[in-house]
């Protein structure tokens, strides 16, 4: 210990000997003694499994036995885990479905419409768990020469814009009898190639730790909450959607190619802050020709803030699908006030640009201003 200006004593030599305790824990970390971790090879780990039937139509009394199947991390098959545990979700389904340890599944009574019972299993090898979720849907009864349309009725079409979701209702039924499936709703598949573009229901399933109730859900894609016969458009271009459903031991297919445009509008939204104005959104909107751009002041009232918009080609802002009471109907945007908005449509492929202005109101909102540009494509 070393004695201070008032007496006392500090305990550095405590100090430097806990330092020196650290260092040598730190290097012995670091020498021949450190662990190193297990490298995996890509060719023999678990990367995903599939469950077949992935839908499945079964009449009460009927059963089917589950298939697994999986890949590796470099897309080599897998047929054969260290074990496989099957079950349902939702523990009341039980009611309804009875599924064997081995994967055999049993329908014991109706399930509701729209609502399939969700089946899911998980299978381990090597230390790593993978899963995958089916659905079942039990009828009263059976019957013969069931087909499968996921085509578009008219006036539906095979299109969905960006960042837009849809339902896609499967149609199965006896063109002949009339006899139907009613309430159906499945997961929907779609090519590896077009996985950028599209999205559907997918199952969370990617767990090396003891499972949680949490891993063992379903989760839907984006965040509106798409679910069962749902998908969602995610960048522009062609995809094609599948079907796979096992209608009574029969097993059934078809598929649709669904072109994925630009959104059909956007909102453009000038707003304050503490330092003066700004874009809700970034100031590059993309939309499909002929789509229409809301444009929406959202000062406060109390600041008693307009905001007008000028275009560098006015004569492009045309009349819009959705008309509104504010700013007329084409060309340039006189002032319009607090949280109101005006529409324009915009009807070629092209750049157009645009300056925002803000009137009235107070310092520093009054006088600012802001641009952004439309790109129709």
């Amino acid at each position: 210990m070393i004695p201070t200006r008032n007496g006392k004593c500090r305990h550095v030599v405590v100090r430097a000997t806990l330092y020196a305790t650290i260092a040598a824990t730190l290097t012995a970390c670091g020498g021949d003694n450190s662990i190193t971790p297990t490298v995996r090879s890509a060719a023999t780990t678990l990367g995903n499994v599939h469950l077949s039937p992935l839908n499945a139509i079964m009449a009460v009394g009927d059963t089917m036995t589950l298939t697994v199947t999986g890949q590796t991390l470099s897309g080599a098959p897998i047929t054969s885990f260290d074990s496989v545990v099957y079950g349902l979700q939702n523990a009341v389904d039980s009611l309804r479905v009875q599924v064997s340890r081995s994967g055999v599944v049993t329908a014991l009574a109706q399930s509701s419409s729209n609502n399939p019972v969700i089946v899911q299993a998980i299978a381990f090898k090597d230390g790593l768990a993978r899963g995958d979720v089916a659905t079942v849907q039990v009828t009263t009864s059976s019957f013969s020469g069931a087909t499968l349309s996921v085509q578009p009725v008219p006036p539906d079409i095979a299109q969905l814009a960006v960042g837009m979701d849809k339902s896609i209702v499967p149609v199965i039924k006896n063109p002949v009898t009339n006899d139907q499936v009613q309430g159906v709703a499945v997961r929907y598949e779609y090519h590896a190639s077009d996985s950028a573009k599209m999205q559907c229901y997918v199952p969370r399933f990617h767990v090396t730790a003891p499972l949680t109730e949490t891993q063992l859900q379903s989760t839907p894609c984006g965040s509106s909450g798409v679910n069962l016969n749902g998908i969602r458009g995610n960048t522009t271009g062609l995809a094609w959607i599948v079907a796979n459903v096992r209608v009574y031991g029969v097993t059934l297919r078809d598929s649709v190619q669904y072109l994925i445009t630009n959104p059909p509008y956007q909102v453009a939204t000038i707003s304050q802050n503490v330092l003066g104005i700004q874009s809700a959104e970034l100031n590059t909107y993309i939309i499909a020709p002929g789509g229409s751009m809301f444009f929406f002041n959202a000062f406060h009232s109390e600041f008693g803030a307009s905001v007008s918009w000028t275009f560098e080609d006015s004569t492009a802002a045309t009349v819009s699908d959705f008309p509104t009471d504010d700013g007329g109907t084409s060309g340039n945007i006189p002032p319009i006030g607090g949280f109101r908005y005006a529409t324009r449509r915009f009807l070629n492929p092209g750049t157009y640009k645009w300056t925002a202005t803000v009137s009235g109101g107070i310092p520093p909102f009054t006088g600012a201003t802001t641009t952004g540009q439309i790109i129709v494509q």
